[in-house]
């Protein structure tokens, strides 16, 4: 099995009692076979607790939240089981947090997850161009996913190409988004079209640098009306709707942030492009790509990097981690002009 992540994937390191915003707050745990078999075994008050945390949630064994915190967390932050038995009794869930894996075949590509805190300071730190190393395991293939090889090996050199695009700091931010965003779109129309035998040379064009007409003027008032569009998503809790009223009502200070919305876009395109070999869907991607850097910046532009962290991580967790947020955001990136490549590109200031 190949593997490819993030250059940074290594560093990261749980921040547990000490982490800002723990991972076992606001989401219900899902426990894997392993797990549920040792905790219905577990003896003692430690194991009665933990029975006492199960509940059923549409066919899986999840620990149901207390309080909005998972009722196995200590007071000091620190999970009962890991203090009690060490990691190795962990469920899978908690112990691959942040961390996950898209397989494509015999290629698994590792993530992680920007709504972990840890996560998002690790990427914001990041000064260079993004790199994802590969290595190789000696996990067996589990199956061919019923890729199509030819629109997946197409995708893969074309997001080698977007991150090309992305990271060419010779042109300013704004002409690099379009000129991602564009790609895209010049996809999506031979995709809808069926001309897969097409896909080849929209990338090789764009690859030798032949773009379309430059992008449109900038527009500064389109961010914050894409700012103001998250109110209207699912809030996942209150810190999250309390943090988006503050951030609309109040001005978006000076500063540059292009390096960090660059690393944000990158992230998007590692992230989901690849996706699109399921359901042939890559523009909405692309453009929810875009979206987690313009959203960025306009929460953290001009602020302290720890107020960047937190601001970050949490549209992650509102956007990237509520199947419904998400799936109404790709709605959108498909449906309403506020989203279109082109007004995306003019939210670029």
């Amino acid at each position: 099995m190949k593997l490819r992540m993030p250059r940074y994937f290594d560093a990261f390191r749980c921040a547990a009692g000490a982490c800002p915003d723990t991972c076992c707050r606001d989401w219900e745990v899902a426990l894997d076979e392993d797990a549920l078999r040792n905790y219905r075994q577990l003896e003692g008050p430690l194991g009665a607790a933990v029975r006492a945390a199960m509940a059923e949630r549409d066919g899986e064994t999840v620990l149901a939240l207390r309080g909005g915190l998972c009722p196995l967390l200590d007071t000091d932050g620190l999970c009962r089981i890991q203090r009690t038995l060490g990691e190795a009794h962990l469920c899978r869930a908690c112990v691959q947090h942040p961390r996950f894996a898209e397989e494509y075949g015999a290629l698994q590509e590792w993530c992680l997850s920007l709504a972990c805190p840890e996560t998002a300071r690790l990427l914001l730190a990041e000064t260079e161009p993004m790199t994802f190393p590969e290595a190789v395991s000696d996990e067996p293939v589990h199956g061919c996913n019923d890729l199509d090889a030819r629109l997946f090996y197409a995708l893969l050199t074309a997001r080698r190409t977007a991150f090309t695009l992305a990271q060419d700091r010779s042109a300013p931010w704004q002409t690099r988004l379009a000129r991602v965003l564009d790609l895209a779109a010049a996809w999506q129309r031979a995709l809808d079209q069926h001309r897969l035998s097409r896909l080849d040379a929209v990338t090789a064009r764009f690859a030798a640098g032949r773009f379309p007409p430059a992008a449109p003027g900038t527009r500064p008032e389109y961010a914050r009306r894409l700012l103001a569009r998250l109110e209207e998503l699912e809030p996942i809790n209150d810190a999250w709707a309390a943090l988006l009223g503050t951030a609309l009502a109040e001005e978006t200070p000076a500063g540059d942030f292009a390096l960090e919305a660059e690393q944000l876009l990158v992230y998007g395109l590692y992230r989901y492009w690849l996706k699109a070999v399921t359901d042939r869907r890559l523009l909405p991607r692309v453009q929810l790509s875009a979206l987690l850097a313009l959203w960025g910046r306009a929460l953290a532009q001009g602020r302290s990097r720890a107020v960047q962290i937190d601001r970050i991580h949490r549209l992650s967790r509102a956007v990237e981690h509520s199947p419904e947020n998400l799936e109404t955001v790709l709605r959108w990136c498909e449906t309403d002009p506020d989203f279109s490549p082109a007004a995306l590109t003019a939210a670029a200031w």
